[in-house]
């Protein structure tokens, strides 16, 4: 059930006429909440019927350990509550998500000591602890990476690291942390919620004022947009015929599709947030934002700052900050830093292909530390000061004053460093990533592949990125304060023309599969 779908629209319809009838009357709080676990739940099993259940495990595994957590004020327990959930959730992810890629590493390592072993999968090993209870054997294709397991375990895990280092309460049922992490616009792809965002809201009865609709509808308009103009179209009509078959394209039009791929990863995954947050809005719950104009960052430790912000803020608090940020010297500082960018890197995927990217980026990081550094100036990526609230970025130090030339040049580079090492993130393998590399290399310039239309939505894409901030303010204002019926008017206008230019593939989101 994609956000740019019918289905979506008569789902999402249905879901706040239930939801808004039963939030007429505070008695009916218990009702409301169980009708969205209900519908998120029917929302999820669309594409993983089974795997809501790792869902139900998880959260209600964290639901008893974050009550342990209260109960308990010696240390030592809570650290070993705390310990109960991360095994039970990060068992969870390794299990589904890097299992097979595990097993081939192993496999591959001990071919080259001469012992050459099958590797086993994760469908063949559930197979034979089946047949030890005497079960029958599933077919092997059923056991696919559950779709948003990288989301929300670490949604459940946070809250229960929350409530041991006393910044939330636990729930006071199963249902309200079922709700927290099951909540359909952000259970597929995010952004990563925190208990201390959406817990307080779910303790007042919901809100709904005419402003809160008119940018709602805003959101979901934009992300629809981002989604069908620009990251359908380039990429069905660019994107994916250079990396399937790269030898079939020069060099200058691999260059366009990775400056196209660029252009559709961040439509595509912020045009998701935008619709997410806008569903999130209609139910009177704020979600929080995920992108900041990412390709206007003047380093790779900007970028991260402003690209997928709840991930890299989450392994910050709960990964960086932990390990000693940069309170134990300089070279664990660039350690831990390292270690955080690269897992941001693996986070994606589990392939060779995502374990360089993250190398990459985690070393372009640590390089650009360094330098600033050395140059005695300061770094804008995470010197920390711990104490800072889990929401500000404490290594954001006031940003060096440069002239404009100088600040163009920066965003420049830093755009080609994105545009490039994202081969590794667009391709299939390594092979695929060679092979396009490899045209890169060859003496070949013909643009003949990329079509008028092609250049023009990159064009204006691009040029939508770099517009003022104040740009997009004014005309969600504008839009805002238009009357009900105008609203209503220019979204159906907006869907019109885009029933006209979707391309005729369905399309997934990119971070589906992550």
């Amino acid at each position: 059930m994609l956000f740019n779908s019918l289905d979506y629209a008569v789902f999402l319809t249905l879901a706040l006429v239930g939801y808004w009838l039963l939030a007429r009357r505070a008695s009916l709080r218990v009702p409301r909440l169980s009708f969205v676990l209900v519908a998120s739940s029917a929302f999820y099993m669309a594409w993983s019927p089974y795997y809501i259940v790792l869902i139900l495990l998880s959260t209600l595994v964290d639901w008893y350990v974050a009550r342990q957590i209260a109960a308990h004020e010696e240390d030592r327990a809570r650290r070993r509550w705390v310990a109960v959930s991360a095994v039970v959730n990060l068992s969870l992810l390794g299990t589904f998500k890097y299992f097979d890629f595990l097993a081939r590493a192993v496999a591959d390592g001990l071919a080259l000591l001469g012992v050459h072993a099958t590797p086993p999968t994760l469908a063949h090993a559930a197979n034979g602890v089946l047949s030890l209870f005497g079960h029958d054997a599933i077919p092997v294709e059923t056991v696919i990476l559950p779709v948003g397991i990288s989301f929300y375990t670490f949604e459940s895990l946070s809250y229960c690291v929350d409530v041991y280092r006393r910044k939330c309460e636990p729930a006071k049922t199963p249902l309200e942390l079922l709700f927290f992490i099951t909540f359909f616009p952000k259970l597929v792809a995010g952004p990563i919620a925190r208990p201390s965002e959406l817990f307080p809201q779910l303790a007042h009865e919901p809100r709904l004022s005419r402003a809160i609709v008119g940018e709602a509808l805003f959101l979901i308009a934009t992300g629809l947009v981002k989604k069908v103009v620009f990251a359908d179209y380039v990429s069905v009509n660019l994107v994916d015929r250079v990396f399937d078959a790269p030898d079939n394209y020069t060099a200058a039009e691999v260059v366009v599709a990775l400056y196209g791929f660029t252009l559709q990863i961040y439509m595509d995954f912020s045009g998701y947030t935008d619709i997410a947050r806008g569903s999130a809005k209609l139910f009177g719950i704020e979600l929080p934002e995920n992108f900041d104009r990412p390709y206007q960052a003047r380093s790779p430790a900007e970028f991260w700052r402003r690209w997928h912000m709840t991930l890299s803020t989450w392994l910050r608090d709960y990964l960086y900050f932990p390990l000693g940020g940069s309170k134990r010297g300089p070279l664990r500082t660039y350690v831990n830093l390292w270690l955080t960018i690269f897992l941001i890197g693996l986070w994606h995927g589990a392939s060779w292909t995502f374990v360089l990217y993250g190398a990459i980026q985690a070393s372009a990081v640590a390089l650009h530390r360094f330098v600033t550094r050395w140059q005695s100036r300061p770094s804008p990526m995470m010197r920390v000061d711990e104490s800072s609230s889990p929401r500000q970025d404490p290594g954001r130090a006031a940003e060096p004053i440069d002239p404009p030339w100088l600040v163009a040049l920066k965003v420049f580079g830093t755009l080609q460093f994105a545009i490039f090492t994202r081969i590794l993130f667009r391709a299939a393998d390594l092979d695929n990533a060679r092979a396009v590399a490899g045209r890169l290399l060859s003496s070949s310039y013909g643009l003949v592949n990329v079509a008028p239309f092609v250049w023009a939505v990159l064009l204006v894409g691009f040029a939508a990125h770099y517009t003022p901030r104040a740009w997009y303010a004014s005309a969600r204002a504008w839009f805002v304060a238009r009357p009900a019926v105008v609203q209503g008017a220019l979204v159906a206008l907006v869907v019109a023309l885009l029933t006209q230019v979707a391309t005729s593939e369905t399309v997934p989101y990119i971070y589906f599969q992550f």
